[in-house]
């Protein structure tokens, strides 16, 4: 287990190298002030401004500091815990650079692009009948889907067309969007993480997207895991996942991917990334549901909704 991250050293590494990772780029330069869009917003219409000389940040609320500043407040806006233990740890995971390690298993040029041509207009409680049929169709019961979906109301600003879908929140604050004919995204193509019944839980589970989750969810009548889980809604998110188990403490890893050569391949890389971390069994669920392709075609199955 690598050594835990010690506060001076911590606070020494570039602001801007941490916003690289997470995808941000400068919006403009005067001279030693850059300006970023601000993941401390949720909206991304902030704008954070780094002192490359200092190495400390500031906005428009009047708010600065030093990296661990900057970290806790990112984690508390992603619903993480954020003390400064946790902070530390999230800066380690960070500059190891796990991923990279990685084989380079899955193709994912052309998943998905990185921003969405989409914007929200409003957000409300699942209520379109187009959409609960759906929902009915894949054996989701409303109960359920209204506990982690939207109805999402959206415009496309290249062709100014609106139209309605169900949303499951992203980590980075928007979402991954779903109906019978699409699959899009609101923001940057993201993860979702949803935290388990138990407190600081020693299992974490694996989904491909949330239709799967919901599926399992289903077949357990509808009760959380105790574990928690990582949704991964587009497979070019997969190296998003690391730094949330990269030494967190879990102890089993349950993966529920396709029954394909894709799924295949992002159960062999999940399991060469599980052997990195101490005394963290991975546990592959994909044999529950053979000879289904995935999570959701075996609970519509179970459900005599499909042949």
């Amino acid at each position: 287990m690598v050594s835990a991250m010690d506060k001076e050293p911590a606070n020494t590494i570039p602001i801007s190298e941490i916003l690289g990772k997470l995808d941000l780029q400068p919006l403009r330069t005067d001279g030693p002030i850059v300006h970023y869009p601000s993941p401390l917003d949720r909206r991304r219409k902030a704008i954070l401004s780094v002192n490359t000389l200092t190495n400390r940040w500031s906005n428009a609320h009047h708010q600065d500091g030093t990296v661990l500043d900057f970290v806790c407040k990112y984690l508390k806006i992603k619903q993480e815990e954020y003390t400064q233990a946790d902070a530390l740890r999230w800066l380690k995971n960070m500059t190891l650079s796990i991923p990279d390690q990685l084989p380079d298993l899955i193709d994912t040029a052309g998943l998905g692009d990185n921003q969405s041509v989409l914007e929200l207009r409003h957000k409300k409680t699942i209520q379109y009948a187009g959409l609960i049929h759906y929902l009915e169709r894949q054996g989701i019961s409303l109960t359920l889907a209204r506990q982690y979906l939207k109805e999402i109301h959206a415009r496309n600003r290249q062709t100014g067309k609106d139209f309605m879908a169900l949303g499951f929140q992203t980590v980075d604050g928007g979402f991954s969007l779903k109906t019978a004919y699409l699959e899009r995204h609101i923001g940057p193509l993201a993860i979702s993480f949803i935290r388990g019944v138990t407190p600081k839980p020693n299992a974490i589970h694996l989904f491909k997207n949330v239709m799967d989750y919901l599926s399992a969810i289903s077949q357990l009548n509808g009760q959380g895991f105790k574990g928690d889980t990582i949704v991964l809604n587009s497979l070019s998110c997969l190296k998003q996942i690391f730094p949330y188990i990269q030494n967190y403490g879990y102890r089993i890893a349950y993966s529920w991917m396709d029954n394909d050569n894709t799924g295949e391949n992002v159960t062999a890389v999940l399991s060469t990334f599980f052997k990195t971390q101490d005394d963290l069994s991975h546990h592959r669920m994909n044999k529950l549901y053979i000879p289904h392709r995935d999570v959701s075609t075996w609970h519509r199955h179970q459900l005599n909704l499909i042949a």
